[in-house]
């Protein structure tokens, strides 16, 4: 993919890093090759990924340049079931101020945004009940949709914002 890009536009200009799995299951029954699989996804391909996009977002015209990764207020919140997720995004929420850090001598900048329960796969094989424990754990008391992220991911990758590096910025309010 990166070879496509860098062929055809020879540049980044942003990234988001918006991939992710769980599988919800109490930590003393959950196999390692499944933790193995969530980090291999939520944390290493997300690393692996950035380190490529580093590459072109070098070349970038922008003044500063944006990495954005997905996370999820299920690490605030320490949710039961949800070891595995909610560590793996820990992780990514550390590497989130770390590569900020690092890359703050590109004028790159790296930010996550904690998203509460959206409509996704993820979410449409919970109970209702748990989806609306969920809810009601937010202040803002429904469901987020893309719309309500639209405008966070949008301020994050826009010139608005080039003074915000390292950050999480939780979406819904979390309790």
């Amino acid at each position: 993919m990166y070879r496509e890009v860098r062929r055809e536009h020879g540049r980044l200009d942003a990234l988001i890093n918006n991939a992710g799995t769980s599988n919800m299951n109490h930590f003393m029954t959950t196999p390692e090759a499944v933790v193995r699989k969530i980090f291999d996804l939520n944390f290493f391909a997300l690393m692996n990924c950035s380190r490529e996009a580093v590459k072109l977002l070098n070349k970038s015209h922008e003044q500063s340049p944006a990495i954005l990764n997905v996370s999820t207020v299920a690490v605030p919140w320490a949710l039961d079931g949800q070891l595995a997720y909610s560590a793996s995004k820990s992780a990514v929420e550390q590497l989130t101020r770390v590569m900020s850090k690092e890359l703050a001598g590109f004028n790159i900048r790296v930010n996550s945004i904690g998203l509460p329960p959206v409509r996704t796969l993820l979410t449409r094989t919970l109970d209702k009940s748990v989806l609306d424990d969920l809810i009601e754990r937010q202040t803002i008391k429904r469901m987020c949709t893309m719309e309500d992220i639209f405008g966070p991911v949008e301020f994050l990758m826009s010139r608005d914002s080039t003074f915000i590096t390292g950050e999480t910025i939780y979406l819904g309010g979390v309790n």
